[in-house]
């Protein structure tokens, strides 16, 4: 063989080799850093990373990502990644792993250097800054120096109300709900597919073999009754829609309440509702946990797969390229076991394990949800969590929970520093949360129950001497607390409901020590917001109404067709309309 065809290829086969040998590894590093920077906008490190090709596998070592609102805190790291691909796949240039194992997974662990990115600024979320505010602008300066009148003196600008605002926005979005809901719900195609059944049922009548008759009678019936089944489904669906939408409306009555917290705090006075305390004091903080949930369930949406019907069609330049069924398909890429073992909290860390299973680039491939068991126990404390996510179907859909048991609570803060807080440290506390998503919609709830804990109210900012007394000894005998909240909204715009028991104990503090005058006050308040709220809250409700009473009498008026129509097709075809044939004796 000459040395002019043979040492060419050699060449290129040395170059290949050298190239995966040399530089596979740190390109695939490089590009593995880049892409979580990118996602979690914080600094993020490989100490190793090593691919076989025979067989194929990876080996990952020493991740960790920054958390980009606290540089010196890690978000999460693990010690390492592992798995070896299946070589079958391979060949149809799919990468499939039986199992893989994540070891060493921790969450908010210390940073010896900075994490922080330079150019690149977090935006702040909406719903922390909110919460923030509303809790910082808590008003306690005049709570026992209440002037006779002042409430009366102050106006109530209608364009500043939050509830008036959002009064606006749902009247709007109710009329765009009302017309799609009445544009799904289109009756002239059920009329024409009776219409068509009829021409149908005219044509089988003079059919002359009695067989053929009865048999086409027969499917005809069967498709009267299902679109007359499907109409009544279509007509409870936009129905339902409509009455959800009506249900929106309950915000309104949230946001009042807020409205009224915010014109006593403009006033220097304290809000005395249990609701208003509840936000003031335990807001910010599920506020914040809320939106780092919210940021990781964007996250992980932006890099899930999209649902395609042609996932296993390629479109190209010239003809089609088709695939033909197999026995077994496979997804493009396939992790069908991560076993996952860690440690959750930095202090007396509780080590767990589990197993994630079903991750994949195409679920509608594969067909299956992924789905995760995270479990672990020391002494009194246990952990439970479970989630699944299903991206099978036209819409994605999630369902987690989790349950946390015994674990140690050293120090939680409430409430802020400009206005009124509670330090909680020692005992010990019990979390169960839950949260489910379709799409965009979100519907959740959590639940924080503190045991065997100290509660120490920083009053300093209220400068009256009765009303700081009474704070400070309403939390004196407390060692027991719970803290809730349930989420609704969309995961672009998440809505919180707090709860605490921790306000009834301060608004008791508050009502006892400020007298009538602070409650007069606030009624006179609540006053001037409903007599601002009251004509766009009348717009709203009538709107709705006649909107309502409109689809309701079109919905009725199109059933009454509908079902006339099918009633008369179905009695026609009953036996005794039906044409026997004639035998002779």
């Amino acid at each position: 063989m000459r040395k002019s065809y043979l040492l060419p290829r050699l060449i290129l086969l040395a170059l290949v080799w050298a190239f995966f040998f040399f530089a596979f590894d740190p390109l695939l590093k490089w590009g593995m850093i880049k892409g979580v920077e990118k996602g979690a906008k914080a600094k993020a490190e490989i100490a190793s990373l090593h691919t076989t090709f025979l067989p194929p596998s990876l080996k990952l070592t020493g991740f960790a990502v920054a958390d980009a609102k606290d540089e010196y805190k890690n978000l999460l790291e693990f010690s390492e990644l592992a798995f070896a691909a299946e070589g079958k796949p391979l060949l149809e240039k799919k990468l499939v792993v039986d199992k893989a194992a994540l070891s060493g997974l921790r969450f908010g662990t210390a940073r010896k250097t900075s994490g922080k990115l330079a150019f690149v600024k977090e935006e702040p979320s909406e719903l922390v800054e909110g919460f923030k505010k509303e809790s910082r602008d808590f008003a306690l300066d005049r709570a026992a120096d209440v002037k006779a009148g002042a409430v009366e003196d102050y106006k109530v600008d209608p364009s500043e109300l939050g509830s008036v605002k959002l009064a606006k926005q749902l009247e709007e979005s109710y009329q765009k709900d009302y017309q799609d809901i009445s544009a799904r719900v289109d009756t002239k195609k059920y009329e024409a597919g009776l219409e068509a059944l009829k021409a149908r049922y005219e044509k089988a009548k003079g059919e002359s073999n009695f067989a053929k008759q009865a048999k086409d009678y027969a499917d005809i019936g069967k498709e009267v009754k299902k679109l007359t089944a499907d109409f009544k489904k279509d007509k409870a669906e936009a129905e339902a829609a409509l009455a959800k939408a009506r249900d929106s409306f309950k915000a309104v009555d949230e946001a009042r309440k807020q409205d009224l917290a915010a014109v006593m705090a403009r006033m220097k006075l304290p809000s005395l509702d249990t609701q208003s305390l509840a936000r003031m004091l335990a807001g910010p903080v599920i506020a914040e946990k809320t939106a780092t949930v919210m940021k990781w369930v964007a996250m992980g949406r932006k890099y899930m797969p999209s649902n395609s019907k042609g996932v296993l069609k390629n479109e190209a330049r010239r003809g089609r390229e088709v695939h033909f069924p197999k026995a077994e398909s496979y997804p493009n890429f396939l992790v069908r076991t991560l076993s996952v073992t860690g440690e959750l909290g930095t202090e007396d860390p509780l080590e767990y394990k589990g197993a994630i299973e079903g991750l994949t680039t195409q679920p509608q491939v594969y067909g299956k949800p992924t789905t995760a068991v995270i479990k672990g126990a020391k002494g009194a404390r246990r952990l439970d969590f479970r989630a699944s996510l299903d991206a099978s179907g036209a819409e994605i859909k999630t369902d987690s929970a989790l349950l946390y048991t015994g674990m140690p609570v050293s120090q939680l803060q409430l409430g802020s520093p400009s206005s009124f807080m509670v330090d909680i440290t020692g005992g010990t506390g019990a979390f169960e949360g839950g949260l489910k998503t379709a799409g965009e919609n979100l519907a959740g709830k959590a639940a924080l129950r503190l045991a065997g804990a100290s509660f120490k109210p920083k009053a300093d900012n209220i400068k009256a001497a009765p009303l700081r007394s009474a704070v400070e000894s309403s939390f004196a005998g407390l060692s027991s607390a719970y803290i809730g909240a349930d989420i609704s909204g969309t995961i672009k715009d998440p809505k919180l409901s707090v709860n605490t028991d921790l306000a009834n104990a301060l608004s008791k503090a508050f009502s006892g020590a400020m007298g009538a005058e602070v409650k007069k006050a606030q009624a006179e308040a609540q006053k001037k917001i409903d007599e601002a709220l009251k004509p766009y809250r009348s717009k709203l409700d009538d709107t709705a109404a006649a909107k309502q009473a409109e689809l309701g009498g079109k919905l009725k008026e199109a059933e009454s067709r509908i079902s006339g129509l099918g009633d008369g097709l179905l009695k026609n075809l009953t036996p005794g309309k039906m044409k026997l044939p004639k035998f002779k004796l």
